[in-house]
């Protein structure tokens, strides 16, 4: 079949020679800035949708969060200087993660003079510690930052709206983490630590919030 469609370079050689191209995909689709950027929009559209804030705020997040390391991974793969868009080595995820910890801390500062809903400030401290976890952690251990990025997704979710709302997603992680199984670019273990990371980090902003107020 001729796939010469206009596709960048890289993904056109994904299609052409990638043996297991679904779990490919899976990963691109579902990886964490793609899938902390829905989630803040459907957080903003879903909470208080007569609120433009909410939108803006949204917007503000997912460039300074999740746009941005993307950006800027895309360029250094397009110069070489990193192998591809999933950062397969330790070091080449170092820049990103601070990049997009900066962006977080940045949405975090402007919150208060936005009048955003709170549960946006909420998903805003949960990405930016489970960032510094992965940061700190990725010193030491190779983690699964596709399997943090969606079991804080369902943590969070199920802390901030029901235990239903959150339980819809489990199957969506359990298939990201057959795709990062399948594509072996991680150990069972790293994904486990992934998890544990991704599903405590809600907790632990929750409960550090509480105390505060």
């Amino acid at each position: 079949m001729d796939i010469r469609l206009p596709l960048p370079a890289a993904l056109r050689h994904r299609v052409e020679s990638e043996e297991h191209l679904w779990a490919y995909l899976i990963s691109l689709m579902l990886s964490p800035p793609v899938v902390w950027a829905c989630w803040v929009y459907a957080i903003a559209a879903t909470s208080r949708p007569d609120r433009p804030a909410d939108l803006q705020y949204a917007s503000l997040f997912a460039f300074a969060v999740c746009a941005s390391p993307i950006l800027f991974v895309s360029l250094m793969v397009r110069i070489g200087r990193i192998g591809d868009l999933h950062m397969r080595e330790s070091r080449e995820r170092y820049i990103p993660y601070s990049i997009a910890i900066i962006g977080g801390l940045c949405c975090a500062a402007v919150f208060p003079h936005g009048g955003a809903d709170p549960l946006l400030y909420i998903a805003t401290l949960v990405s930016i510690v489970e960032l510094a976890l992965m940061l700190v952690g990725t010193l030491f251990i190779h983690i699964s930052f596709h399997a943090a990025g969606m079991a804080s997704l369902i943590t969070a979710t199920a802390l901030m709206f029901s235990f239903n709302h959150g339980l819809a997603f489990v199957p969506v992680l359990l298939l990201v983490v057959l795709a990062r199984l399948v594509l072996k670019r991680h150990t069972g273990a790293q994904i486990l630590l992934g998890v544990l990371i991704g599903s405590l980090t809600p907790f632990v902003v929750v409960a550090a919030l509480g105390t505060l107020v």
